[in-house]
């Protein structure tokens, strides 16, 4: 029995010392664990982290009650290790190159209004965190992205002449900006359940933390926020429910393949644009290629979570 008791307060030294940016104050928490994931532990303190990062990219989330936020970072960090567990399947993380690291940095804080990675560092020691806590958060992002796209590149079916003839060659373009959240029904909810769920999240708390709590988009961590689209890079069932909305709105659930997703219209406007058909063409196969990535990933993402030991504490 010493023996044992020995063993499990070494796991947890072991795991408390190996994770990031633990405070004085956090050293003299009481640490438990919060669950097990294929035997691995997660405790009290990692998802307290994970709370601050998330704060960190979105202070919002401080306006929903800690216990709904806690369990919103319970999820991430579930998520995020669910996902690094797959990969270390195929890569070594240590010295696997992350594409594109500077400039997902670089939008993760210009979307918080910082104009810096000097400034962002200052931010994120208010968290306790480091830039090189989100570099690596970060890096399984994309090291996650290109998994997908080199396992389902194949299988991304572009139709162009439907393409050719949805881009439209007005010069004056409608572009919307948009937020959005994905939901999925693995929780037995029907989806006038989840939408209800959902809608009354949002009339109290906002459709940000409504985003953080229910997405299962990783847009979630930044309240769900899209970015600026313009009407020839949406789908014509896309646009059709976002024309029916006033500024503020949000539509109903839209079927996509693996869930469903709402979409809220946060502003409108009309965009002069040099219309050159060839890049518009290349633009509108660069997003149906990620769109259909998306969808792959979600799919795959719910099939490895689906055959995952999880034991919730």
């Amino acid at each position: 029995m010493k023996h044992k008791f020995l063993f499990i307060k070494i796991i947890l030294l072991t795991f408390f010392f190996s994770n990031f940016c633990l405070n004085a104050a956090q050293a003299t928490k009481q640490v438990y664990i919060v669950m097990k994931v294929d035997n691995k532990i997660i405790t009290n303190i990692n998802i307290e982290q994970e709370y601050q990062y998330l704060l960190a990219l979105n202070p919002a989330l401080k306006k929903i009650k800690k216990e709904d936020a806690l369990n919103v970072a319970k999820k991430s960090f579930l998520r995020e290790r669910i996902k690094e567990k797959e990969l270390k399947k195929y890569y070594n993380l240590n010295e696997s190159k992350t594409e594109y690291l500077t400039e997902a940095l670089m939008a993760m804080y210009q979307n918080i209004g910082l104009k810096n990675e000097a400034e962002f560092q200052n931010h994120l020691e208010n968290f306790n965190l480091t830039i090189d806590d989100v570099k690596k958060k970060l890096g399984i992002e994309l090291l996650w992205n290109r998994f997908i796209y080199e396992k389902f590149k194949e299988q991304v079916e572009i139709d162009m002449e439907e393409l050719k003839k949805k881009i439209s060659t007005n010069k004056i373009q409608k572009a919307y900006l948009l937020s959005e959240i994905v939901l999925s029904l693995r929780d037995g909810k029907n989806i006038n359940e989840k939408y209800n769920l959902v809608t009354k999240s949002i009339s109290v708390d906002g459709f940000k933390n409504a985003a953080i709590k229910y997405s299962i988009s990783d847009t979630n961590k930044l309240g769900g926020a899209i970015g600026w689209l313009t009407e020839n890079q949406l789908s014509e069932i896309i646009l059709k429910e976002i024309n029916k909305l006033k500024v503020g709105e949000f539509t109903k659930p839209i079927n996509i393949p693996g869930g469903y997703i709402i979409l809220k219209l946060e502003k409108k406007r009309d965009k002069e644009i040099t219309l050159n058909f060839d890049q518009e063409l290349k633009k509108r196969i660069t997003h149906e290629k990620n769109r259909q990535l998306n969808q792959f990933s979600l799919i795959y993402y719910n099939k490895i979570k689906f055959v995952t030991k999880i034991d919730e504490k």
